[in-house]
């Protein structure tokens, strides 16, 4: 190959990763995943059924196309005996209803002569194109008995080895869904570039460009171990001739059966797969170069059941997703368990507004939580300056030595405060990794302190299941003095900085699976600074996450946020703040666009009711930021800028009341303690909370635009609490409340954004009823409690 085509392949995939940076993956769909029901399962009797794909026909049904096979094959019968089936329904998730068969094995020595399996159906310019697959035995003569034995068999017969590289993608092309089908007489395509063997499993989409994508299956060249590789062939025309792309669609993992589709609203191709543990998705700006979509990983190998089960297949596989409008409908996919076999297809939920998934709900529901800054700079009796502790390694990380370390005694306090979670910087910027790390060498492990086998990372978390705290973990992987890393770029040039690079980002990559894997479920992985994206050549750590952490808040990269810094570091929020926000992600200080950054990060502030992505903020503070400071690790006699309780309080009602999450810094000593005057005011300030908001007069919730709460005898109150029902969407847009004073109704606040918490300071005000009267809304309010209060 020479040099001048090598430079072409190099700009060429140089595009691609600016295509991709400039025009991001923003296709999210596997929070709305719904559990399934028996309409959603497909399974008839004496049959295996495998390999579903659907299609909306003119009769405005919808036709499944499948294989299957009969039991008394065996499930290897799959290699001898499948024949494509079709079945309807009247939505996409069923029940199906069996129609007929329509393609078999043409046996009379056609390329096809032996089964036809694992289907697609598309609709191209006026006509239906039926991709399947299919093999021959060559020119060797058989019998239908000796078929039934070679089925029953399996791989171990000696047929498959004639079998297996004879298999081949065809396609059956039709005026109507309901046939007849014309078949080619040879195989779509031929194994070449990054597959050898066989041809298999196809998947096919019209690009906007008019040309025809194809993925299709086959071995990995060049291998002795049994590996699997997808290509992607183009085409002017549905039915070839196909030119295979030199690069695979995945080729850091061994998966099977991708199944494409071009989304023309976000100009993106997309693919789902399997792996060995779950079920995940590609993407591609270009349909050639693919990477690992936004949402990598869709859904572990179990299906949730509307009656609270979980069935827990042998297999999981041939997954499928149905997009209609360019908006997916449904994930079918086939499983197999004990000797059945049947297809699924699992309802996506359609939403008219931006809702929580489960991790942002959890996160928003929780309020409060702490984040406890502990590094080696703590022991050096220097002044912590963030510039210099970027580039400046710590001289003897030896003199890490909390001698009394007691992560109970920290999470007790963060308890009595009434933080419901809590976060550990198990690196920050010295790059010190504050647990038992296998693959970075400046860990715990390094260290004489405990005989190089402490791990505050597992103390900490112990410690918070201990309290019922949630555990959280932060990540400094931006900046590492000690690595040389700064803005997540190694320093150096040329061949040494890249080899060093990808050292960096390999170890940064094996650290968070480490994190995820070695200490039990996470409530949030919080990266400094946002954890970028690979396409601009950092490391890649939202896949992990995904996969490891299924319940764990991911804050942040330039691929997803699920959760936005408030703009500030005082600990509140304006108002109003919406949790609603115009981009997938954020960015993080200088490397936020425009567009967010601008008015000093206003945008990050305010949020956006019309925005389109759930991205709820939150307010940070260290706890001694008082008169001018703002300490997020530990400095010797700094006690006096602890913030006074009124200045807490303030911040709470200027977060938690204002639709935001309150996260306060907390600052370890170097003898591995919360100093003392900062868990009394910690202390205080939970009593005080719980004083104020313990015990309210009276609640209702109610939706509908008037929601009244009688208080059934005259009260003087100062405070009302609002809370929106977010899991149906922060839906109010303008709201009154009144109080019925001396019989009269009368105007005591007027406000916009309500959300998961409002709370409304009032001048005390006698008043019998209360309440709420929207004028403004998208869609019917949904009040979860309005709680009204006297606080003295």
């Amino acid at each position: 190959m020479n040099k001048t085509f090598l430079n072409l392949l190099s700009l060429i995939f140089l595009i691609s990763v600016v295509q991709a940076q400039e025009h991001p993956d923003v296709l999210f769909f596997k929070d709305r995943l719904q559990a399934v029901e028996s309409d959603n399962i497909f399974e008839t009797d004496g049959y295996y059924n495998w390999g579903p794909s659907i299609i909306k026909g003119k009769d405005g049904k919808y036709h499944l196309f499948y294989s299957r096979w009969n039991k008394n094959y065996k499930f290897t019968g799959w290699l001898t005996h499948s024949e494509i089936a079709h079945a309807v329904s009247k939505t996409p998730s069923g029940p199906w209803k069996f129609k007929e068969v329509v393609l078999k094995g043409r046996r009379d020595g056609k390329w096809d002569a032996i089964t036809a399996h694992n289907p697609k159906i598309k609709y191209f310019e006026g006509k239906f194109y039926l991709y399947y697959i299919s093999t021959n035995l060559g020119d060797k003569k058989y019998t239908e008995d000796e078929l039934v034995t070679t089925a029953h068999t399996g791989y171990e017969h000696p047929n498959w080895g004639t079998l297996r590289p004879n298999q081949r993608t065809g396609v059956a092309i039709s005026n109507s869904i309901n046939g007849p089908w014309k078949r080619m007489d040879k195989p779509l395509i031929e194994p070449s570039g990054p597959i050898a063997t066989l041809t298999v499993n196809p998947a096919i989409d019209r690009g906007k460009d008019g040309k025809y994508y194809l993925i299709v299956k086959g071995d990995k060249p060049n291998e002795t171990r049994f590996i699997r590789n997808q290509a992607v062939a183009i085409s002017e025309t549905p039915t070839g001739p196909f030119t295979i792309q030199e690069k695979p669609v995945i080729d850091y993992l061994d998966t099977e059966d991708v199944s494409l589709w071009y989304d023309k609203k976000r100009d993106y191709f997309y693919g789902v797969f399997h792996a060995h543990t779950f079920l995940g998705m590609v993407s591609s700006p270009d349909g050639i170069h693919w990477s690992k979509a936004a949402e990598y990983v869709l859904t572990p190998k179990k299906i949730p059941l509307v009656d609270g089960g979980t069935i827990t297949p042998d297999r999981m596989e041939r997954p499928f997703v149905y997009v209609e409008n360019d908006e997916p409908q449904v994930l079918a996919f086939s499983v197999k368990k004990g000797d059945g076999s049947y297809l699924v297809t699992r309802p996506i939920k359609q939403q008219k507004l931006p809702l929580p998934n489960k991790r942002q709900l959890a996160w928003q529901e929780a309020e409060m939580g702490a984040v406890f800054h502990y590094d080696l700079h703590v022991f050096d009796k220097v002044k912590y300056g963030q510039g210099n502790n970027r580039i400046s390694p710590v001289k003897d990380y030896q003199i890490f030595h909390p001698d009394k370390l007691d992560t109970d005694q920290w999470v007790k306090a963060a308890k009595d405060a009434g933080f419901t979670f809590a976060i550990l910087t198990a690196t920050h910027e010295t790059g010190f990794a504050l647990y038992q790390s296998e693959v970075n060498p400046y860990s715990m492990k390094a260290l004489k302190f405990q005989d190089g086998k402490g791990d505050v990372v597992h103390d900490f978390v112990e410690s918070c299941r201990k309290y019922g705290v949630k555990p959280g973990i932060y990540l400094g992987i931006r900046w590492n003095s000690f690595f040389g890393v700064h803005d997540f770029k190694v320093n150096g040039e040329g061949e040494f900085r890249e080899e060093r690079q990808k050292y960096y980002n390999l170890m940064v990559e094996g650290m968070v699976k480490e994190i995820c894997t070695n200490y039990g479920e996470l409530f949030e992985i919080w990266f400094d600074g946002g954890a970028d994206s690979p396409h601009r050549g950092a490391p890649d750590v939202l896949p992990i996450v995904q996969q490891y952490q299924p319940n764990c808040l991911f804050y942040h990269n330039k691929q997803l946020a699920e959760a936005r810094w408030g703009g500030s570091e005082s600990g509140t929020i304006t108002y109003p703040s919406w949790a609603t926000f115009p981009y997938h992600s954020t960015g993080s200080g200088e490397s936020a666009s425009e567009a967010i950054s601008k008015n000093n990060f206003q945008l990050l502030k305010t949020g956006d009711p019309e925005g389109n992505y759930w991205m709820p903020a939150m307010s940070d503070a260290p706890l001694r930021g008082y008169n001018g400071r703002h300490e997020w690790f530990w400095e010797p006699g700094d006690e006096a800028h602890i913030f006074p309780l009124e200045n807490l309080m303030d911040m709470y009602y200027k977060s938690v009341g204002r639709n935001s999450t309150l996260i306060m810094g907390l600052t370890p000593n170097p003898d591995g303690l919360l100093p003392e005057p900062d868990v009394k005011r910690l202390k205080e300030w939970g009593h005080e909370i719980k004083r104020r908001f313990g015990r309210p007069i009276a609640e209702t919730s109610g939706k509908g635009k008037r929601i009244t709460l009688n208080l059934n005898k005259e009260h003087e109150i100062n405070h009302v609490i609002l809370q929106e029902d977010i899991t149906k969407g922060e839906r109010i847009r303008e709201f009154i409340l009144e109080g019925k004073v001396n019989g009269k109704w009368s105007e005591l606040y007027r406000g916009s954004n309500i959300g998961q918490k409002h709370i409304v300071q009032l001048e005390p005000r006698i008043v019998s009823v209360v309440r709420l009267n929207v004028i403004n809304y998208r869609m019917e309010p949904q009040i979860k409690s309005m709680q009204v209060f006297n606080v003295d």
